[in-house]
């Protein structure tokens, strides 16, 4: 299976985070050609081509280390022989599951929302994923604020249209810089959601948006609408890393509850994965 971890960050007042999973003598893979350093200290390069250093050995994560912010992997050939750290952001975990398939393969109509969770990614249109993750997702959100007293989590059609514009371009593995991007690659000093929201003449001029927008990359043959949820849902359920930044835009433990949301997601896919970005907006404003 291949399984990239997401990127989660989110704007305002809030930080970026990057979530990462370590686990030791997990095979990796390059994703990028990258610089490769000495220590964890991220102080001395040891090669600007860890592809070339490498070469075509098979390589493991060892250890973790977050500096500045940044996760950095400890990776290791197979013999033990070559090793250096390297950004997380620059690997992908590999781990493939080798299945034998029938000469002849039925593939039924889906439509009941419990059998989509349960069929491979190859089997679902992007609409089915996307329908699927932000249903269960929202559930969650709305499970979670009924333990607090900000009220529970309405849908804004403004929002929801801003967040889809959103989604359809931005990259986040950016971080921070995603939130002030648009989609011309231009980095501002206002959010890019309330400057896409006023160009689609939904915004004026509050500045009451909050953003949160991440990924999860997964092996299409292996994977589930599930797996992708358990990451998104991260966000209240282990963010300590970015200070519950995330969890208070979520909970709506800023402003006056954040009751009003809306979503947008993008599926993304290889031979191999598919990839799907998420962007969540909040504000107190319910715009239309």
């Amino acid at each position: 299976m291949v399984m990239i971890v997401g990127i989660i960050s989110s704007a305002l007042i809030m930080t970026n985070v990057t979530h990462a999973n370590a686990s030791s003598d997990t095979q990796v893979s390059l994703k990028k050609d990258a610089k490769l350093y000495d220590t964890h200290k991220i102080k001395k390069i040891k090669t600007e081509s860890a592809k070339k250093y490498f070469g075509k050995e098979s390589l493991y994560e060892k250890k973790s280390a977050k500096v500045k912010k940044t996760t950095y992997k400890l990776v290791q050939s197979a013999n033990g022989t070559k090793s250096g750290w390297m950004k997380s952001s620059d690997l992908y975990v590999v781990k493939r599951k080798i299945t034998t398939k029938s000469k002849y393969t039925l593939t039924p109509r889906i439509n009941d929302s419990s059998d989509l969770d349960s069929r491979q990614l190859t089997q679902l249109s992007d609409s089915q994923i996307k329908s699927r993750i932000r249903a269960k997702f929202i559930n969650f959100v709305q499970g979670q604020r009924k333990k607090t007293d900000n009220g529970s989590w309405i849908s804004s059609n403004g929002l929801n249209k801003v967040a889809q514009e959103r989604a359809n371009y931005v990259d986040p593995t950016m971080g921070e810089a995603s939130h002030y991007t648009t989609r011309d690659g231009k980095r501002h000093r206002q959010e890019a959601a309330i400057l896409d929201g006023q160009r689609m003449k939904i915004v004026k001029n509050q500045n009451d948006i909050y953003e949160s927008n991440g990924y999860a990359t997964l092996d299409k043959n292996y994977y589930h609408i599930a797996d992708y949820v358990k990451y998104f849902n991260e966000m209240i359920t282990d963010d300590g890393a970015s200070g519950d930044s995330h969890k208070t835009q979520l909970l709506g433990n800023e402003g006056n509850g954040l009751r009003y949301y809306g979503i947008g997601l993008r599926v993304i896919r290889t031979n191999y994965t598919v990839q799907v970005n998420i962007v969540i907006l909040s504000a107190d404003t319910k715009y239309r």
